[in-house]
C-alpha cells in the first residue's frame, strides 16, 4: 500500500449528493475552523453556515499534534500579548538530543544527527499554553464535537473553483456547495491543489500557495498509565547513527486522561511521503519503540495506549506575508472573499496592522500564527 493511500483509512461516511447554495462555508476541521463555524451562526444564523470537515471530528483533531510550538521570541512575545492568562509554563532550557548512551543538550559541546525540514525550531526553548484559556469549548469537548459533528458535512473534497457569486466547492460524492465567502482551514498549498482553472491565477499567488507546502509528519503519541521519567525537556531521539534519517522529536507531559495518573509523550517526526510506504513507517515506529526501550527503563514495564496518525497538513515555518500581500495589491480579486485559517495563513496587512511589531512577523509561525490570524478573524465576523 502506498503511503499516501494510508491517509485514506478512515470511516467512509456515504453521503447523498446535494446541491447547496450558502453565504459561508467553512472548509477544515481543527479548533479553528470548528470556532468560527459557530461564530458566523451566532452572526448570521444557522441556515447561512455549513462546514465541510471531510469526516468526523475526533478531539485529537482540535489542537496541533506534537511538542509545542511556540518557540522563539516573536512567538512568544505575540502569545503573551494577546493570551496572557494561557500561559502555563515557560522553558528556559535547550532542548536534548540522544547520543553516547546519554542526553546531551543543544548548543554544548556536542553535536547532534543531522537535523531534517523544521527539526531545528524544536531546539529552542517552549512556552506551554492552556488551550481551554483561549477556547472554552475545550472544556465540555464531546458534547461540543457531537452537535459540530451532528450538523458537518463529512464529504472529502473534490475541487474549487471561482464563480460569479463566489466559489464552487465540489465534492467527491457529487455534492456541490455555492458559497459567497469561503473559510478555509487547510494549508494554501492544497488550496492550490484543488483548485480547478489555475490558468485563472496569478503566478504570485500559485507561488505564495506553493510556498506552503511542507514535507508529512508521522505522530505517535504513548499514554501511559505511569510516571516513567521526569524530563521536560523537549527530546530528539535520532532513528540512526549511521544515516541521516532525522529524529523523533517529542515531548512529555501529565496525562490528559484526567482519570490517570501517569504521562503522555507526543513525537513528531518528518516524513517524505511520496518514497515511504506502509513497511517503511511500521519499521520507522519499530525503531521508535526500541530506543525507547533502551533509554527509558520503565517503557517496557508501564502499559501504555498507542497512537499513530499520519498527517499532510502541517505548519510551515517561513510564511512570506509580503507575497500575499502582492496578491491582495492585485486586479484579480483572487483572494476576494477567501479567508485562509490555521498555522499556514499568512497575515494580512490589515490583520498586523492592530499589532505593534517589534520583530518582523514572518517570526510568527505554526500555533501562534494560527491564533493571532483566528483572533483577528473573529473580531470581523
Amino acid at each position: 500500500m502506498a503511503f499516501k493511500d494510508l491517509h485514506k483509512l478512515k470511516k467512509v461516511v456515504v453521503v447523498e449528493k446535494e446541491y447547496i447554495e450558502v453565504p459561508h462555508l467553512v472548509v477544515g476541521k481543527d479548533i479553528f475552523a470548528v470556532t468560527t463555524y459557530k461564530a458566523l451562526q451566532e452572526k448570521y444564523g444557522k441556515e447561512s453556515v455549513r462546514l465541510l470537515s471531510e469526516d468526523a471530528i475526533l478531539k485529537s483533531d482540535l489542537m496541533p499534534k506534537g511538542p509545542g510550538t511556540i518557540r522563539g521570541e516573536a512567538n512568544q512575545s505575540v502569545m503573551k500579548q494577546i493570551f496572557p492568562d494561557a500561559v502555563v509554563y515557560e522553558g528556559k532550557e535547550m532542548a536534548m538530543f540522544y547520543k553516547d548512551m546519554t542526553w546531551k543538550s543543544f548548543g554544548g559541546r556536542s553535536k547532534p544527527e543531522a537535523l531534517k525540514f523544521n527539526e531545528e525550531f524544536y531546539t529552542t526553548p517552549r512556552l506551554d499554553i492552556d488551550p481551554e484559556k483561549i477556547f472554552p469549548e475545550l472544556a465540555n469537548a464531546d458534547q461540543f464535537l457531537e452537535e459540530v459533528n451532528q450538523e458537518a458535512y463529512q464529504i472529502r473534497l473534490k475541487s474549487i473553483k471561482r464563480v460569479e457569486s463566489g466559489f464552487s466547492v465540489e465534492c467527491l460524492n457529487g455534492t456541490e456547495f455555492k458559497c459567497e465567502k469561503l473559510y478555509f482551514d487547510l494549508s494554501p498549498s492544497h488550496y492550490l491543489n484543488f483548485y480547478t482553472n489555475k490558468n485563472e491565477l496569478s503566478d504570485t499567488f500559485i507561488q505564495f500557495c506553493e510556498s506552503t507546502h511542507t514535507p508529512s509528519a508521522l505522530f505517535v503519541k504513548f499514554a501511559f498509565e505511569k510516571t516513567i521519567t521526569d524530563l521536560k525537556e523537549t527530546l530528539f531521539i535520532p532513528l540512526s547513527y549511521t544515516h541521516e534519517w532525522g529524529h523523533f522529536v517529542g515531548e512529555f507531559s501529565i496525562a490528559s486522561d484526567e482519570t490517570k495518573v501517569g504521562q503522555d509523550i507526543e513525537f513528531i517526526h518528518y516524513i517524505d511521503e511520496d518514497s515511504s510506504s506502509e513497511e517503511d513507517i511500521s519499521r520507522i515506529i519499530r525503531l521508535l519503540k526500541k530506543n525507547m526501550e533502551k533509554i527509558f527503563e520503565k517503557f517496557s514495564k508501564t502499559k501504555a495506549t498507542e497512537y499513530i496518525v499520519l498527517e499532510q497538513d502541517i505548519g510551515c515555518l517561513k510564511i512570506d506575508d509580503e507575497l500575499y500581500a502582492r496578491v491582495n495589491d492585485s486586479q484579480k480579486n483572487e483572494t476576494n472573499n477567501l479567508f485562509f485559517l490555521g498555522m499556514n495563513a499568512p497575515i494580512v496587512d490589515t490583520q498586523s496592522a492592530e499589532f505593534m511589531f517589534e520583530y518582523s512577523k514572518e517570526g510568527v509561525n505554526m500555533l501562534t500564527r494560527a491564533l493571532l490570524v483566528h483572533s483577528i478573524l473573529l473580531k470581523k465576523i
